[in-house]
């Protein structure tokens, strides 16, 4: 067996979503790679993300969706404050 190495804020994130799905986080690190690795492998979804996605749903069934403009705004914003929070 092999080891790797993961900057600080990267492990946190993965012990994070490990702690959320119920794994270690070397059993999460490695499923992550392998998911990543398999073209047509399912996702792993944690309760709280199957909410969110189950509200989406519910919400455009009501009427409640975006239109493309305000999708790619919003995934813009979302970009950046992910990079700010990610710096290089």
């Amino acid at each position: 067996m092999q080891s790797i190495s993961l900057p600080d804020p990267l492990y946190l994130e993965a012990r994070r979503a490990a702690a959320a799905s119920g794994l270690t986080v070397e059993a999460y690190v490695q499923e992550a790679v392998q998911l990543h690795l398999e073209e047509d492998a399912p996702l792993r979804l944690t309760p709280e993300q199957i909410a969110i996605i189950a509200q989406a749903e519910a919400d455009i069934d009501a009427g409640k969706g975006m239109s493309l403009e305000e999708v790619k705004k919003e995934l813009a914003a979302n970009r950046r404050s992910w990079q700010a929070a990610r710096p290089h």
